[in-house]
C-alpha cells in the first residue's frame, strides 16, 4: 500500500487527483462518506473539497459543523504527509480547533493549507533538541466557500515522531 500511496501522491503532483482519492477513501473510512476529494497538491499547499450534498449538511441545510472541520483535518494531514514519511515517522493529529467565521454560502467548500518551506528543518531540529525526541507543531488550514469567503479557520496539532524513537509501536 505504501508504494501505491506514494505513485499515487506523484501523480497528483502533476495534476491527477483519481488514484490519491482512491487511496484515502480506502485508508481512511472515516473521511468516505463526506466525499472529501484532494484538488491541489504542490510542495506548498494542499486543497480539498468538501462536496455540499446532504450527509454533509446540518439540520439548517448549511454545511455541517463537524464536515468543515474534517475537511480542515484532512488538508491539514495531507500537507504534513507531503513532508514526511509514514514510513520513518510516526504523524499523530493530537488536538484540533476550529473558528467558525461565518455561515458558509450554498456550494462546495474548500480547504486549502499551506506548508511552510522551513517546516522539515524546524521539526527535524525540534526532534532532535526534544528529550522525547519528539516534535510538536500547527499546521493550520482554512475553509473557504463557493464564493470564495473564509468561513472557517483550523488550527491542527501535530505530533511528529521518528519510528526510530517510538517504544510501542501499535
Amino acid at each position: 500500500m505504501k508504494n501505491l500511496f506514494y505513485w499515487a501522491v506523484s501523480k497528483a503532483k502533476s495534476g491527477n487527483f483519481t488514484w490519491l482519492n482512491l487511496v484515502f477513501k480506502r485508508v481512511l473510512p472515516f473521511n468516505a462518506p463526506h466525499g472529501i476529494k484532494i484538488v491541489g497538491l504542490s510542495e506548498s499547499q494542499v486543497s480539498v473539497v468538501l462536496p455540499s450534498r446532504r450527509s454533509n449538511r446540518n439540520h439548517l441545510k448549511g454545511m455541517h459543523a463537524c464536515a468543515m472541520a474534517t475537511a480542515c483535518e484532512f488538508c491539514s494531514g495531507m500537507a504534513v504527509l507531503i513532508r514526511f514519511d509514514m514510513a520513518d515517522y510516526r504523524l499523530i493529529m493530537n488536538r484540533l480547533e476550529v473558528d467558525y467565521v461565518r455561515r458558509p454560502g450554498a456550494g462546495n467548500c474548500t480547504a486549502i493549507a499551506d506548508i511552510p518551506h522551513d517546516l522539515e528543518s524546524k521539526v527535524n531540529a525540534e526532534i532532535e533538541e526534544s528529550k522525547e525526541g519528539v516534535s510538536r507543531f500547527v499546521l493550520p488550514s482554512r475553509l473557504l466557500d463557493a464564493e470564495g469567503n473564509v468561513v472557517a479557520e483550523a488550527q491542527v496539532h501535530w505530533h511528529v515522531k521518528p519510528w526510530s524513537r517510538v517504544r510501542h509501536r501499535g
